[in-house]
């Protein structure tokens, strides 16, 4: 399922993220959340969606779409869920320490209630700037 991206010489491949999440998640006595193909497809579409609009925001400043919208586009029929945002990190380790320094992204990471996650990487420019912007979203179906 490992979708790789390389710029400037970093590469970001989803099952080490994948890795690098479940690990934090695990040292914090949480279980390790499981990949979700709907949550997937949500967390690329609003990656490109942001390489595309030339934004980095939970919202999108061209039509007001929020992150959760793509989360229901994909058809995944959620009762929690969270977004985690990312772009311009030397490596994808420091973004994940970047992320559990964050008192609301940890609480995306390490939060019993969120059992499937899914990730999404583009290449594009924020304000003229290469770089890769990485999403990755949560959830807990509501079954």
């Amino acid at each position: 399922m490992s979708q790789v991206v390389t710029a400037r010489g970093i590469t970001y491949r989803k099952d080490d993220l994948m890795a690098l999440i479940n690990a934090k998640r695990i040292s914090n006595g949480v279980s390790p959340l499981k990949y979700n193909q709907q949550l997937n497809q949500a967390a690329q579409q609003k990656a490109e969606d942001m390489s595309k609009n030339n934004y980095f925001s939970h919202v999108s400043p061209i039509d007001g779409t929020k992150w959760s919208n793509f989360i229901e586009s994909s058809g995944y029929n959620y009762v929690e869920a969270g977004e985690n945002l990312a772009n311009g990190f030397d490596n994808p380790n420091e973004m994940v320490e970047s992320w559990m320094d964050s008192p609301t992204h940890r609480q995306n990471i390490v939060s019993k209630g969120m059992k499937e996650t899914g990730f999404g990487i583009a290449l594009g420019k924020l304000d003229e700037t290469p770089t890769v912007f990485v999403v990755q979203v949560f959830g807990r179906e509501n079954n």
